[in-house]
């Protein structure tokens, strides 16, 4: 601000187009492109079979990103009683993950949901064209939990109710046939039992999820369902009462907005 003022200073001098040179090339940088805005715009052009594109910065960085129409999501339903009007698979590549999973599900006021391997996130000014495909992300916020995320919670407390049922040493590896369940298995097991299948990032683990990281501010986890459920200081106690915290909370729409949870009115 100091050399802008200076150089007003100088218009008389100068001229009035030396002063506005000086004026522009003082002016404060912008933002750097790798900086995530709040709102992303995502172009995707026709390939072949598929369309292909992505959001600009996106999650700390510029994923590559392919999508395609496909008959319907594989990954769960989000919300009883609301149908998309259509549905696009494809991938998402970047430094973390190569070829993840990725789905765009479109519902009828041009406002979907897209599943990443960083949570779901709300879309909106969705517009599909014979040649691209071009929608809004809100890659800040994450899609709001429904009836069907709290469901998920009440059967996970159902399923790990006693001590003799907890596997204490959790490796994320949930096979079929066990008679112990962690907290990831826990709630893997209840999505797959009211959903069908189970995606990690569905907005119950996400819930699940930071309120261990309010829990355990203090501690140095990697992964926090298995760290947590494989600290020795984590009672059975402290399970329940995770399920049952988070069942409030998703209904507090405080805890939501503070938590980086899109306003459930935002969403289809």
């Amino acid at each position: 601000m100091i050399r802008n003022s200076r150089s007003i200073a100088r218009t008389n001098t100068v001229g009035l187009a030396a002063a506005l040179s000086l004026l522009l090339f003082a002016a404060p940088a912008t933002a750097s492109t790798d900086s995530q805005p709040a709102i992303s715009h995502c172009v995707f052009e026709k390939a072949l079979m598929a369309f292909k594109g992505g959001c600009g910065a996106l999650f700390d960085q510029t994923p590559a990103m392919t999508l395609a129409p496909v008959a319907a999501v594989a990954s769960g339903m989000w919300r009883r009683g609301l149908n998309p009007q259509s549905v696009w698979a494809g991938t998402l590549t970047d430094d973390d993950y190569p070829g993840a999973p990725l789905e765009l599900e479109i519902y009828a006021d041009g406002k979907g949901v897209l599943r990443t391997e960083y949570g779901w996130f709300p879309a909106s000014n969705i517009a599909v064209a014979p040649d691209n495909l071009r929608f809004d992300l809100d890659g800040v916020r994450e899609v709001a939990p429904s009836t069907v995320d709290a469901d998920i919670l009440r059967r996970a407390a159902a399923i790990l109710s006693s001590d003799a049922v907890w596997n204490r040493a959790d490796n994320r590896k949930c096979p079929d046939g066990v008679a112990t369940w962690s907290i990831y298995c826990a709630m893997q097991k209840a999505t797959i039992d009211v959903t069908g299948v189970f995606h990690h990032r569905r907005p119950a683990l996400e819930v699940v999820r930071k309120i261990i990281d309010a829990r355990t501010a203090a501690r140095n986890y990697d992964h926090r369902l298995m760290d947590y459920n494989n600290d020795k200081t984590t009672k059975l106690a402290d399970v329940q009462s995770l399920f049952a915290e988070a069942l409030s909370d998703m209904n507090d729409p405080r805890w939501l907005a503070a938590n980086d949870f899109a306003a459930p009115q935002e969403q289809p």
